[in-house]
């Protein structure tokens, strides 16, 4: 493995991590863990790729600067800084926006997108009222500095998923992902991400790259409302829902989760 440290705007510096040979694929973790949680890809998909990731900002080993930025901008200066002119993006969650955002608004710089339980730039979803009263609770508690009992709901909304118990979860699965839960959305610092401002409607039919979309049927109602918009509205999209999985399904069901993501790859290897 090869780490680099690369400075991003407003005297941020990330520790970024490459391994591998080969067309590059950039692994984006999502907003209820940090890097590690693509662990068991990284292990394999080394030996087939020029594999890349980092913690975000705000995540892991990278904290927050006060002041405005764009995650989509610090993406695309690590692969002009690693001098990667095109990427197959691996986004879980909130990076699923930015991914999809980055294929949008640079297309000649992605050429593939794998979107697992990926946000939806500028969209909004029905949420149930017992799920919309967690996620209310959880806003309180962050406005309150109850920090633990924010994580615990998150714990409950996407690491378990709302219609399971923990008891329900296979426990090796949940120790891990609750150990990179508590690494993940430190203190913003005064910092503020301008990519919630942008939108994606009305554009999606604008991504011409194959795109892989995966949810797991566990996860909350709205990411999995989301993934089948995005399976309708994108035009080279293959759709795939793991059974018994919430929001990390490449953490929960390893396995399935492996098995689509290489044949994807495989089949639209001409294209990266």
């Amino acid at each position: 493995m090869r780490t680099h440290w690369i400075k991003l705007s407003g005297g941020t510096t990330v520790s970024v991590e490459e391994a591998g040979e080969g067309p590059a694929l950039l692994m984006l973790h999502a907003g209820v863990s940090e890097r590690h949680m693509w662990d068991g890809q990284w292990a394999w998909l080394q030996h087939q790729m020029r594999v890349v990731r980092w913690d975000w900002r705000g995540f892991g080993d990278t904290p927050h600067v006060p002041g405005p930025f764009s995650y989509m901008d610090d993406l695309i200066r690590i692969m002009d800084a690693l001098a990667i002119d095109t990427a197959t993006l691996l986004g879980c969650s909130f990076a699923g926006g930015v991914a999809i955002e980055t294929a949008i608004l640079h297309p000649d710089r992605v050429v593939r997108l794998a979107l697992v339980t990926s946000g939806v730039p500028g969209y909004q979803f029905p949420v149930p009222p017992a799920v919309e009263a967690l996620f209310q609770e959880a806003e309180a508690a962050t406005a309150q500095g109850q920090f633990d009992r924010e994580r615990q709901i998150m714990e409950q909304l996407f690491l378990v998923g709302p219609g399971r118990r923990a008891e329900d979860v296979d426990p090796a699965y949940l120790t891990r992902a609750r150990t990179l839960l508590k690494r993940a959305n430190l203190p913003d610092n005064g910092a503020v991400s301008t990519d919630a401002d942008w939108s994606a409607q009305g554009r999606l039919g604008d991504i011409g790259v194959p795109v892989l979309v995966v949810a797991g049927d566990q996860d909350v109602p709205d990411v999995v409302s989301g993934a089948s918009l995005l399976a309708r509205e994108i035009p080279q999209t293959r759709f795939e829902i793991i059974a018994n999985a919430a929001h990390l399904p490449n953490m929960e069901r390893p396995r399935q989760f492996d098995t689509i993501l290489s044949d994807w790859l495989a089949a639209t290897s001409q294209e990266a």
